[in-house]
């Protein structure tokens, strides 16, 4: 069975779907799994966060392995080993267990995130590529959204609930196995395991961009809720607003970067955006009404994903896209894993419950500077 490019885009959507909800799914049945698979909160944490720890260490290996091995081999690799490692953590007796189960289906989602990535950029070019990079990245929040609904349907059967993650995987397993086709052989005899003197600057720049931005997202997501209540409200309706912020990104995602590519003007429209995310994240802190500030923090957050995928693949050469994208998720995930708990101890060092979304406000503006950098770079490598 063979597809075009998009219906590939799509089957790459719903493995990240799949994705998504495998990495929410301790989360959301977190409270079930205390007393029975885990003894307490901190080994609760600790599920949590191996899912994404694992890619810190996985990402520059797996831009190596695409270039070694070719894009389909890859993509299935990750799949697979997100179906293994759900069962494994399914079936797990004990805490050990279940850990090994998250670092497995970690790796597996660190090698099909960048494979993805690397794949779209390989099939599109111009203003598609930002349309296409916004269907796939929209699909990670949407999987986390969907574990979030569905899950608690289930009441107290919390195995279930892990065995119903595994088996998504292994459906999207499936697909991708049936419709996605890998480069041919001519192609992966000219990868580069290595980048060029000239892709360097730019990479790193926009590396810094990518992990500064989704992790002042991440930040903006886990403690807007603290904050609200610190305000005043409950848990309940503190939850519920700072929810906004994930399901206010969706509408636009897809779409937001291939309108400012259409306009062509895509830098500006990134930097513009970036700016607008800052001054939601200062009026929020500030005492702005909530309600109108965070769903205005998602919508803005929705052009700068695809936008900055965008611009990773001009920076890069097509044989040397593999290998670059492993440097360039290296980078995004040392700031997911180090960015917002240096956030939380600023809250603990200064006793502001404002003081984390204030310095996701400050990774943005980081962000800013680093767009101009890689600016800087591409100009200077256009004219030599």
């Amino acid at each position: 069975m063979t597809f075009g490019r998009w219906g590939e885009v799509g089957v790459l959507a719903l493995a990240r779907i799949s994705m998504g909800a495998q990495l929410q799914v301790v989360g959301a049945l977190g409270t079930l799994l205390i007393g029975g698979l885990v003894a307490d909160w901190a080994a609760l944490g600790t599920l949590i966060g191996a899912y994404s720890l694992a890619g810190v260490f996985v990402a520059l290996p797996a831009g190596w392995l695409l270039a070694r091995f070719g894009d389909r081999v890859v993509l299935l690799a990750g799949v697979g080993l997100m179906g293994l490692g759900g069962v494994l953590l399914a079936l797990a007796p004990d805490f050990a267990v279940a850990l090994t189960g998250r670092l497995v289906s970690g790796v597996g989602g660190a090698l099909l995130t960048i494979a993805g990535a690397k794949m779209v950029l390989d099939r599109f070019a111009g203003p598609a590529v930002a349309l296409a990079m916004g269907m796939m990245l929209m699909a990670w929040p949407f999987g986390i959204g969907l574990a979030l609904l569905v899950l608690p349907l289930l009441g107290t059967a919390w195995r279930t609930g892990l065995w119903l993650s595994a088996g998504f995987c292994g459906l999207a397993f499936l697909l991708v196995s049936l419709t996605v086709r890998g480069a041919g052989p001519q192609a992966a005899s000219h990868r580069r395991m290595w980048l060029l003197r000239q892709e360097w600057r730019p990479l790193i720049a926009l590396g810094v961009v990518w992990a500064g931005y989704n992790a002042a997202f991440a930040v903006a997501v886990g403690f807007a809720p603290a904050f609200l209540v610190a305000q005043g409200m409950t848990r309940a309706e503190a939850g519920a607003l700072a929810s906004l912020i994930g399901f206010s990104i969706l509408p636009l995602q897809p779409w937001g970067g291939a309108i400012a590519e259409r306009l062509g003007r895509p830098m500006l429209v990134c930097v513009l955006c970036l700016l607008g995310m800052v001054g939601a994240l200062v009026l929020t802190a500030a005492g702005a009404p909530a309600w109108l500030t965070l769903p205005a923090f998602g919508l803005l957050a929705a052009a700068p994903s695809s936008l900055i995928m965008a611009f990773a693949g001009r920076a890069l050469s097509a044989e040397s896209r593999a290998f670059g994208m492993g440097v360039h998720y290296t980078l995004f995930y040392l700031g997911l894993a180090l960015l917002p708990p240096f956030a939380g101890f600023v809250r603990d060092l200064t006793g502001v419950a404002a003081a984390p979304l204030l310095t996701a406000a400050g990774f943005l503006a980081v962000c800013v500077t680093a767009l101009g950098i890689y600016a800087d770079a591409m100009r200077r490598r256009a004219a030599s």
